[in-house]
């Protein structure tokens, strides 16, 4: 029982640990510059802007369901985000859908 809870203890301080972090997300400086439309929201839109730009395959793996498919011609969640990439993934162009 003593060596259960002592593992238990070990495993939560692991976890709090790894939660404590407090990093601030940067835009790598491959991409183009964060739009004054960004820079002016929320810190969380801008941090999602840059995941967007930091993870394009895991937003392109999610289907765009806010409807601007059918206006906008978006296919995933990262177009919402990102208007254009070059060939090494470096974003050329925003799109303003992710602060509506």
């Amino acid at each position: 029982m003593k060596r259960l809870a002592f593992i238990l203890v070990i495993v939560s301080m692991i976890v709090l640990a790894g939660c404590g972090k407090d990093e601030k997300l940067t835009l790598d400086s491959k991409h183009k510059e964060l739009p004054d439309y960004v820079k002016n929201t929320s810190e969380l839109i801008q941090e999602t802007y840059i995941m967007a730009a930091t993870y394009p395959e895991v937003l392109a793996s999610v289907p765009c369901y806010c409807g601007c498919g059918s206006t906008d011609g978006h296919v995933s969640n990262l177009d919402c985000f990102v208007g254009g990439m070059d060939k090494n993934n470096a974003v050329v162009e925003w799109d303003q859908m992710g602060v509506a």
